[in-house]
């Protein structure tokens, strides 16, 4: 990479940095404007649409950003290599320090980007984060399986859907801010119910 390359690179990365900073506040998505943005990084608005070519495509590139750190956090946890148990809880706990680093409005955004985009691209990134999201799971079960940490009378797709109706029931906007506080007990129940009797 040249030096070109390098201080374009880093522009891009203040101007996502910042757009996250923006965007992870109470008001969410909507606090986030390209005069704003200008106006904290003096990086000109020309540049801003050069690199990114508009506001609704800067947003989506946050959060893929944040999905994607996400991702390669979970995949450093499963790669240590520990018991069922043990890897099953640092996920959680993974999952509830990626919560607490993000305002509610930020996660609400996220899933109303997700859940309701026509953006071709953006699926085709969601449907794999999803693939690889379910492949974890998926090894995780047939650890457990094998450790006796949860019953073999669940099958996967049993166990899927338990997971996927638990994720759908916290992205509720009525739902989400009362369990929060709650993602360690959760968690431990789920443990514990799928453990053999």
């Amino acid at each position: 990479m040249n030096g070109f390359e390098k201080r374009t690179e880093q522009k891009k990365q203040i101007v996502l940095q910042t757009a996250f900073d923006i965007m992870n506040s109470d008001e969410g998505s909507n606090a986030l404007t390209i005069d704003k943005i200008t106006q904290l990084t003096k990086i000109s608005k020309a540049t801003i649409f050069k690199y990114f070519q508009s506001k609704d495509n800067l947003i989506k590139l946050v959060f893929k950003n944040f999905m994607t750190q996400m991702a390669n956090d979970a995949k450093a946890v499963v790669k240590q290599n520990k018991s069922f148990a043990e890897t099953f809880a640092a996920l959680t706990q993974l999952k509830i320090d990626h919560l607490n680093c993000v305002t509610k409005q930020f996660y609400l955004d996220l899933m109303a980007c997700y859940t309701q985009t026509e953006d071709q691209e953006l699926a085709a990134f969601m449907a794999n984060y999803a693939k690889e999201s379910n492949q974890v799971l998926l090894n995780l079960f047939q650890k457990g399986r094998v450790e006796g940490a949860v019953d073999p009378k669940y099958t996967d797709e049993f166990l899927f859907i338990y997971i996927e109706s638990l994720i759908a029931g916290v992205s509720d906007a009525s739902i989400y801010s009362r369990a929060l506080p709650y993602i360690e007990e959760w968690s431990e129940v789920l443990l514990k119910g799928l453990a053999p009797q």
